[in-house]
C-alpha cells in the first residue's frame, strides 16, 4: 500500500521541539489551530504522530486521510 496524505489539526501551537521532527510535513497555523499536511508511510506512522502530539499535551481536533486532489503537495503538478 503506497503512503497516503493526511491532514492533522491540533488546538494551539506545536512546540518548536516537535516542529524540528516534522520536517516532512507542511505546518500552517490557522488560529486557534495548527494544521499539519503530508504523506505518512503507514498507519503506524499516523498512530506515532498522534501519540507524540498527545504526549506533548496538545489537543487533537481532527485527523483526515486526504484524497490525492486535496493534498497540497500534489496540487499544481
Amino acid at each position: 500500500m503506497p503512503e497516503a496524505s493526511y491532514q492533522v489539526r491540533v488546538s494551539g501551537v506545536i512546540p518548536a521541539e516537535l516542529l524540528s521532527e516534522l520536517h516532512d510535513l507542511t505546518v500552517s497555523v490557522e488560529p486557534p489551530e495548527t494544521v499539519l499536511h503530508g504523506c505518512l508511510p503507514d498507519q503506524s506512522a499516523v498512530v506515532g504522530l498522534i501519540s507524540r502530539l498527545h504526549g506533548l499535551g496538545l489537543r487533537l481536533v481532527e485527523v483526515r486521510r486526504l484524497p490525492t486532489d486535496e493534498d497540497p503537495a500534489h496540487q499544481g503538478s
